[in-house]
């Protein structure tokens, strides 16, 4: 006669439930570790390309290093000291320009009325002063001393005096008023 032994413990519905559940767990696990893995090799490729970028930005400031270590070998030779001595001073004469011929032009053609026009200008110095010659065309003599009366009024210019006047009367418009004239200009008084 045989006996049959049975030492297992008996299933309980604890263990039951948890073999139902042991392949939906196993299987979500193994999901899981496969996006882990992907989203890991992404990141990999990722650092790889900005590792690349990091790469030929230094390159590339390495070839810059020495374009300008060439360019500065260059700017100590005497030839491109000079030169740039020169543009130094060429800059300091700008930064201590006092008058523009164009800015007097500009501000004497504001002065004039519509029937009048600049013909003439000089520009002398003398002591620090600068004088202004003017030549003048108007089609009225009410032309001319309106600009007169304007000049004398700019607070930019004084000691207006009229060296020569005339009147055009065989020219392409007879009756023209046609006068010369000068004053100091103040370039710093300007309104």
């Amino acid at each position: 006669m045989r006996i049959t032994l049975n030492l297992s413990a008996a299933d309980s519905t604890r263990n039951r439930y948890a073999l139902v559940w042991a392949i939906p767990a196993t299987l979500v696990g193994l999901v899981g570790l496969v996006l882990l893995e992907h989203a890991g090799v992404r990141v990999l490729h990722e650092y790889q390309g900005v590792q690349r970028q990091v790469a030929e930005v230094q390159q590339r400031e390495d070839a810059l290093r020495k374009k300008e270590a060439v360019i500065r070998k260059d700017l100590e030779r005497p030839e491109s000291r000079e030169m740039l001595a020169q543009a130094r001073f060429v800059n300091t004469l700008i930064e201590q320009k006092q008058l523009s011929l164009a800015e007097l032009a500009a501000r004497i053609a504001d002065l004039l009325p519509d029937d009048a026009r600049l013909t003439g200008l000089a520009l002398t110095s003398k002591e620090g002063e600068m004088t202004v010659r003017m030549a003048i065309t108007g089609k009225s003599e009410d032309a001319v001393e309106t600009f007169l009366g304007d000049l004398e009024d700019a607070p930019d210019f004084k000691d207006v005096t009229i060296i020569n006047q005339g009147f055009d009367e065989e020219g392409a418009q007879p009756g023209q008023v046609n006068i010369a004239c000068t004053a100091h200009y103040l370039p710093g008084a300007q309104p």
